[in-house]
């Protein structure tokens, strides 16, 4: 059973406890009857996005129910780094820092900003090659920092010992702050532009409109009575979750107690960089001539709801849950077992997940937005969060790609499902500091989710990885199976430690920066889709109709390419924001009227099936519908994703295999390329799309969840007498990168216009769409940033977020990577930016000497326009003549 915390462990403690003071920020006692956005919660989060929001003239009111900072944020340690593994990361932690450089400039209140620099210490080998990856991608954001030796950081931090570790990370620009402080310089900001903040003015309801296919913010309901308004922000922490619930909408959200103590008097503490002990778990700030310690353990105390009224209170340390962080802190650093403990602070803090926050508008509640969840990180993504939530709501979108951090990745079967959440969230916590390996997996919250074919393809020796919740093959193994068993919490709480670790052995495997152990595996899955054919499981890719009186006028509007066409064509096309970013990227099938099937329904006018993403479905869906209602059109988007399965038959030998389980002709004239029909396999109505995601010759398979089996049965005594193989994702990214497909929220962004990433080809002349007017300013203006590819000849893999240069100029970063096993060597994408933001011209893409850095050290680099696998398309139509014909010649 895990540990519930209810009052009756409770210790009243002030601000004063930390050296702060309570003061008074309302603006004034006289609540407003209107407002343009209502944000709750007084915290750091809610302070910065008041401060934005007034920045860009907004009427936004700010409500508390107890003082400013309170509940979370009074107490925070307040470390603000400056790199983390992924690029949106850096630039929020980037906004940070430089918001809380300039506040007092601006407002006279000193944000209380201390740059004293910070310390990554590496213990393994392993560690220190993960933070030649941050130094290197840091190098593109002008982040200064460098790989330093353990005598050297001695010199920096006389406190540690330098035989604990074997290397480490510095970044002068790291700092901590002051949580009252910067609260008081931002609340300032935000009054001197108009903006008001109500204190003491508890939420009691928010005020919904209902109607058949959404809900949407009127007003919000107080202590001190009801204000009118559209936008809700949730910036309510540790009580987020009970915000969601007054409208109706589930948030993934944990809290979770988090501690930290603070040492006595240690000499060597004053003046030193903060430090960040991955390997430890634990984190290191100097307060004064003390230095505060803090950590995240396996074993957390989840705490099932936070006391309404714990706005200034802290729970009583359970010491030996803290124990290990001490052991650490000693090894690290000596002085500390003499030192002793002054006080110790633990608090709630909000969790989610995949340790990423919740923001931006909910899909199930238009006008409310999130900006919660921060996994102890709200203090230095504050800045960052505030200044994209502002945009989000001023603008429609935000500047930064947010979708790691977009409410919408979670889709409403993970949000409704409290285990779900609890378990991963715990994961989440429990991880904060491990190792991030490009292809590791979680082990809580596995099998939520499971195709028609799960079962056969874990007999078959598929190794299962996740997305959005769905199970779904990384590979296969030979002669064994590797099954996920139930979450075993790490063995806390009372939990046996599960004794079948077959599946975290082989995740062993990935736990690297070189080569996978799984590299032959993988390797033999593409040869075979290359050279004869293979059998891949796309059941958890997202599918849906678009139907309805207007669901011609909506596909118009959402969809960039031409869908004027014949029933049965399927069309590639993306859909764009207001901004003319790429939202989404579908196959688009118009649809004429079926036997009633659910592969061919009956139809009303005008229909479309519409397949997504795995990962990226349910957002997909949700800026559907949003953009649907926006224009208030009578169309619906109906998700049938668990109700059909899919399967892909790939390479130059498919249309046999398929021709010899069908009677209708498998012909280029019947079944063109970019065609679907209805086709009977073995008695089950299947609708047969001849298309492909890796590029070669290739039949998807549409098939009701009641005849899946049946057909997976049909289509495997078929393929042994075409010796077909199995294959998973980790094939199918190989194979899709080596072609040079897109992969949504990768290589291809929100904040990417389609004339950047080489897709003005599915982007119509004639017509108006969602966006297009950004499409046709940049035709006329010309890019500034290109989608291109890169092959190494060094035999050195990529994994993305590695640094491209041209010459001497750092011109990008590499955003999606592979080995191309076709080509036999590894392959990268990434967007090379002109050094001086200039128009970039084919002139400057085809000179230079290119070159990649990979954890610190630069190797030669190949620049292509296009990927120079089979750069005609020539293998999709089943022509496998120069099928390597290298690319001499620039593309449009």
């Amino acid at each position: 059973m895990l540990r519930s915390t209810g009052a009756s462990v409770l210790r009243k403690k002030t601000r004063g406890v930390l050296g702060n003071s309570l003061r008074n920020y309302s603006s004034d006692k006289n609540l407003p009857k209107q407002a343009d956005v209502v944000i709750i919660g007084g915290g750091v989060i809610g302070c910065s996005t008041l401060y934005h929001l007034s920045k860009r003239g907004v009427n936004a009111v700010l409500l508390e129910k107890n003082k400013l900072t309170s509940g979370t944020t009074w107490h925070t340690g307040a470390l603000v780094w400056s790199l983390r593994p992924n690029d949106t990361d850096i630039q929020i932690l980037q906004s940070t820092r430089t918001l809380l450089k300039n506040l007092e400039k601006e407002t006279g209140v000193d944000p209380g900003w201390y740059q004293n620099g910070g310390i990554y210490i590496a213990r393994t080998d392993q560690r220190l090659e993960e933070y030649k990856r941050l130094h290197t991608l840091g190098h593109f954001f002008n982040i200064e920092s460098r790989i330093i030796s353990p005598a050297e950081a001695q010199k920096l931090a006389p406190i540690l010992n330098p035989k604990a570790f074997v290397g480490a990370l510095y970044t002068p620009t790291d700092g901590f702050t002051d949580p009252t402080m910067y609260c008081s310089a931002l609340a300032k900001g935000a009054k001197n532009n108009k903006a008001t903040i109500i204190e003491e003015c508890p939420v009691t309801n928010i005020l919904v409109e209902n109607s058949p296919d959404s809900k949407k913010i009127t007003g919000v309901e107080t202590a001190m009575g009801t204000i009118k308004t559209n936008v809700v922000v949730n910036a309510a922490g540790v009580w987020s979750r009970q915000i969601g619930d007054m409208c109706g909408v589930h948030l993934p959200l944990t809290p979770m107690k988090h501690a930290y103590i603070l040492t006595n008097s240690i000499a060597e503490a004053k003046g030193s960089p903060c430090i960040r002990d991955h390997d430890g778990s634990i984190y290191i700030r100097p307060q004064g001539d003390s230095i505060m310690l803090g950590g995240y353990e396996t074993n957390p105390e989840i705490i099932k709801d936070v006391p309404t009224d714990f706005q200034f209170s802290l729970f009583e340390l359970d010491r030996s849950i803290f124990d290990s962080h001490w052991k650490n802190a000693v090894e690290l650093c000596p002085s500390f077992e003499t030192a002793g403990i002054k006080s110790d602070v633990c608090g709630p803090e909000s969790f989610t997940p995949d340790h990423k926050p919740l923001m931006g508008e909910d899909p199930k509640c238009f006008g409310l937005y999130h900006n919660c969840g921060f996994n102890s990180l709200g203090m230095m993504f504050s800045g960052g969060a505030g200044e994209q939530m502002a945009e989000w709501i001023v603008k429609g979108r935000p500047n930064l790609p947010m979708h790691q951090y977009d409410i919408r990745r979670f889709t409403p079967v993970q949000r409704e499902d409290r285990a779900w959440v609890i378990e991963t969230s715990h994961e989440s916590y429990a991880k904060t500091y491990s190792i991030v390996y490009p292809n590791d997996q979680p082990l809580a919250g596995r099998n939520h989710r499971i195709d028609a074919f799960h079962e056969v393809l874990v007999a078959a020796g598929a190794v299962m990885e996740q997305a959005a919740g769905w199970e779904r093959p990384g590979y296969f193994v030979k002669d064994r199976t590797v099954p996920i068993r139930g979450y075993d919490w790490y063995g806390n709480y009372d939990h046996i430690d599960n004794k079948d670790k077959r599946y975290e052995r082989e995740l062993e495997g990935d736990l690297t920066f070189d080569f996978s152990k799984h590299h032959d595996l993988i390797k033999e899955e593409c040869l075979a889709a290359r050279n004869n054919v293979a059998l891949f499981d796309l059941s958890c890719y997202t599918k849906m109709y678009l139907t309805g009186r207007d669901a011609e006028e909506a596909a118009d509007w959402l969809f960039t390419n031409e869908l004027d066409t014949e029933p049965g064509k399927v069309v590639y096309t993306c859909s764009l924001n207001s901004k003319g970013g790429v939202e989404a990227d579908v196959t688009v099938t118009p649809l004429q009227e079926g036997g009633g099937t659910l592969v061919g329904p009956v139809l009303k006018g005008k229909g479309y099936y519409i397949v997504a993403g795995s990962a990226s479905g349910f957002h997909t869906i949700s800026h559907f519908r949003k953009e649907i209602a926006k224009k208030n059109l009578k169309a619906v988007i109906s998700e049938i994703t668990e109700r059909l399965g899919i399967l892909s038959v790939q390479g130059p030998k498919s249309g046999e295999l398929l021709q010899s389980i069908t009677e209708f002709p498998i012909t280029d004239e019947k079944i063109p390329y970019g065609t679907s029909v209805i086709i009977d396999i073995a008695g089950h109505k299947c609708r047969a799309m001849r298309v492909s995601y890796i590029g070669e010759l290739g039949y998807e398979i549409h098939i009701p969840l009641a005849s899946c089996v049946a057909v997976y049965n049909k289509i495997m005594d078929a393929g042994r007498g075409f010796d077909m193989k199995h294959a998973g994702f980790r094939a199918l990214e190989s194979l899709s990168t080596e072609k040079g497909y897109h992969l949504l929220f990768h290589d291809l962004k929100m904040n990417d216009n389609p004339m950047e990433a080489n897709l003005i080809h599915v982007c119509r002349k004639e017509g108006s769409y969602l966006g297009k007017q950004h499409v046709e300013k940049m035709k006329q203006e010309g890019v500034k940033k290109r989608r291109s590819f890169f092959t190494l000849d060094a035999n050195v893999p990529l994994y993305g977020i590695e640094t491209i240069w041209r010459d001497d100029e750092i011109v990008g970063y590499i955003r999606r990577a592979e080995y191309g096993f076709s080509l036999d060597c590894s392959i990268g994408i990434g967007y090379v930016e002109h050094p001086k933001n200039q128009v970039l011209t084919k002139e400057f893409l085809r000179s230079g000497k290119y070159s990649i850095e990979v954890r610190n050290k630069k190797y030669p680099a190949t620049f292509h326009m296009k990927s120079p696998f089979d750069p005609k398309n020539l293998r999709v139509k089943g022509k496998y003549e120069n099928a390597f014909e290298e690319q001499q010649h620039f593309e449009d």
